[in-house]
């Protein structure tokens, strides 16, 4: 199997996950993936240091979405997160994919979707932008909060919407966590701010 079916296999999986959900965001990320003739990629496969703890995430996938993610986890171009506005020590706690979107493995100029990589230990700081965001956390439990509420938990198969500049955050404690998000509306980085 190539890398260009894995990643198709785990995007088209991903898509029929977030078609169960019935926000606007949801059924219009999961359209994005849904790419029957992928081509390959535009971007190499890539590490940061916060994909160390993919081998302990994905070891033992607890459903498809999970296996399918693993199978094509040394196929992604990882970078750094936060469009380089970040705190240095998120270097080392984060890291994003952007599977699809303009700077993203596969071409798009009107959505931004990909996966994220948060250590356990970290808060990632209250930030806002002016896209739409959706999140489905697929591994580890973690503290999500908007507008400067208490945070709950957010465990696997958890769907978390963010209006446009709608601050949140997720912190996490003992395990680290993966989570697919997709941005749709003013997906351009510049708003993205802390």
């Amino acid at each position: 199997m190539t890398a260009t079916s894995r990643l198709n296999a785990f995007m088209l999986a991903a898509s029929k996950r977030l078609e169960r959900d019935e926000t606007a965001i949801a059924q219009r990320i999961s359209r994005a993936l849904a790419i029957e003739n992928l081509t390959p990629p535009a971007l190499p496969a890539a590490q940061m240091p916060a994909c160390a703890v993919l081998p302990d995430i994905l070891g033992d996938p607890h459903d498809e979405l999970t296996r399918l993610l693993a199978a094509c986890a040394g196929d992604l171009h990882w970078r750094k997160a936060g469009f380089g506005k970040l705190p240095g020590d998120a270097r080392d706690q984060l890291a994003v994919v952007e599977l699809i979107g303009p700077d993203g493995m596969f071409r798009n100029r009107d959505v931004r979707i990909g996966l994220l990589i948060q250590r356990d230990g970290f808060h990632y700081p209250w930030h806002r932008h002016a896209a739409e965001e959706v999140y489905l956390v697929l591994t580890g439990t973690a503290f999500w909060a908007v507008d400067h509420a208490d945070p709950s938990p957010r465990a696997p198969g958890s769907i978390i919407v963010h209006e446009p500049d709608q601050p949140h955050t997720m912190l996490t404690q003992k395990d680290p966590i993966c989570a697919l998000w997709g941005w749709v509306g003013d997906i351009g980085g510049s708003s993205y701010s802390l």
